[in-house]
Order: C-alpha cells, then structure tokens, then sequence
C-alpha cells in the first residue's frame, strides 16, 4: 500500500538506484522528497515523473468526466454557494480518482508478492500464464530499481535476464476491451526508457492491463519493437525538457566528491 507521503508526490532515485520517495526532515520527521532534497543529494526522477511533464488528454478527460458526473449526481445544499458546491464537487471526483489509485496499488502487490513466490493470488495467476505461453522459459525479476547514466530511476513491474519488459496497469470494465485501444505512447516510453535505463537496446515490451474487479481477467499488448526507437527518442526528449525547467541534470552530479565531501 502506497504511504501517505509518496501517493501524492514525484518519485526520486538514489545515484545507486535505490528508492528515495520519502525523506527525513530537519525536524526528525518523515516527508515528500522535493526537488530541493534531489538537487541538494544527487537523486535522479523516476521515468514516470518526467513522462508526467508531458499532457495527457486520455487522464485530463477523465479527470473531466469524473467531475462532470459528481457535479451531476451531487446536489447542492440549501445556503451553500456556487463556489462552495464546485470544490465539493472537485473533491468528490479526486475521492474517486484516489481509490481507483489505491486499488490499483493493491492489485501491483498482490502481483509482485506472487512473483516473489509469497502468495498465489488471481491476478498473479493470470499473468503468470500469459507469460509462459508467449515467453517460455524466462527467469523473471520483480520490482527492481535502477538508476540510468543520464539522470533518472525507476523501478521496473517485472522483467526477464533476456530483455523483457513487462509494466503492469490496472483498468475498469475489460472485458471485451481490444488490447490495442487500451496503449497509449506513453506505455511504450516508460518500457523503452526502464529497457534503455537497464542497458537492453533491442527489449521486448508488454504492457499488461488488469481488471480492478475481476482481477484474474487481464488484457496483454506486446508492442513491435519497430516503436522502441521512436518511444525513446521521445522519452530522452522529455528528460532533457523536464532537465531545462527544472534546471537541474543529475547526470553531472559527481558522486564521489559528493561523498568525499
């Protein structure tokens, strides 16, 4: 389960790879990592956190919708002001989007707990299936972190010795969905940039979808590798945009004379 701290904030890499999401402030204790902490201690943004400088139009017109039908099924108080319903209802949209999250990181467990051969849960099940049809054979590694030469981490869903990448997400109502409706660039950009963060230039990509109610139903999209190219020019496109407005690269952080010093 995702803390307090990080659902809401960027996620941040040591120079080694390792997680930095939360930080121990002056006052002893536990907050976000801001981007005052990464500059100050060399860590690097996570693929998501840089894709996430990029517009989304699928998530904002669902963030749309969700608020349009709060706004529809909400009714307004007797005394209280337009302004006043408006924040109720943005409120009650974000309820709905932070469940939706909250499951979601549910369902990521119950998958990474299977991998680590800890429980035997549904979605664990299917996924492993799908995996042995279409990639037999593999030795697969769950949920580890990394940290690339030019200036971001991450941490990987699942990945084989071989160079397969496999990025979970999690979805309403797949039943009937054709795979293919379901991607969207930035999938294919945060496998190519985990593949090229791993020092893979030819990976295999899937991203896999995961019903949030019928958790043993799932909808696999292989990407052709032709789009791996293209996925990665325009990742290290937005590292470099996200490095500019941020004016801060990581990559020129000299760890050694930081520890030295």
């Amino acid at each position: 389960m995702a803390s307090k701290f990080t659902a809401e904030s960027g996620h941040w890499y040591t120079q080694d790879g390792e997680p930095m999401y939360t930080i121990v402030g002056a006052n002893g204790k536990e907050r976000n990592t801001t981007l005052r902490d990464a500059r100050k201690e060399g860590f690097v943004p996570s693929v998501t956190t840089v894709i996430g400088i990029a517009a989304k139009p699928s998530l904002e017109n669902w963030k749309i919708d969700q608020a349009l039908n709060s706004a529809l099924t909400l009714q307004q108080n007797p005394g209280e002001s337009l302004n006043e319903f408006t924040y109720r209802c943005k409120q009650d949209s974000k309820e709905i989007g932070r469940k939706a999250a909250e499951r979601g990181t549910v369902i990521h467990a119950m998958i990474e707990q299977g991998f680590l051969g800890e429980s035997d849960t549904k979605p664990y099940r299917a996924i492993k299936e799908y995996l042995e049809e279409h990639f037999p054979g593999e030795e697969w590694v769950a949920e580890d972190s990394f940290c690339a030469p030019s200036g971001y981490g991450g941490k990987i869903d699942l990945y084989s010795k071989s160079g397969i990448f496999v990025d979970f997400k999690t979805k309403d109502g797949l039943e009937g969905k054709e795979p293919s409706r379901l991607v969207y660039d930035e999938h294919g950009m945060q496998l190519s940039a985990y593949a090229e963060g791993c020092g893979f230039s030819e990976p295999e990509r899937v991203s896999i979808f995961v019903d949030r109610e019928q958790t043993d139903l799932i909808a696999a999209y292989k990407w052709d590798k032709e789009t791996h190219t293209r996925h990665l020019s325009m990742f290290n496109s937005l590292l470099d945009y996200w490095k500019l407005v941020k004016n801060y690269d990581p990559s020129t952080v000299n760890t050694k004379e930081k520890s030295d010093g």
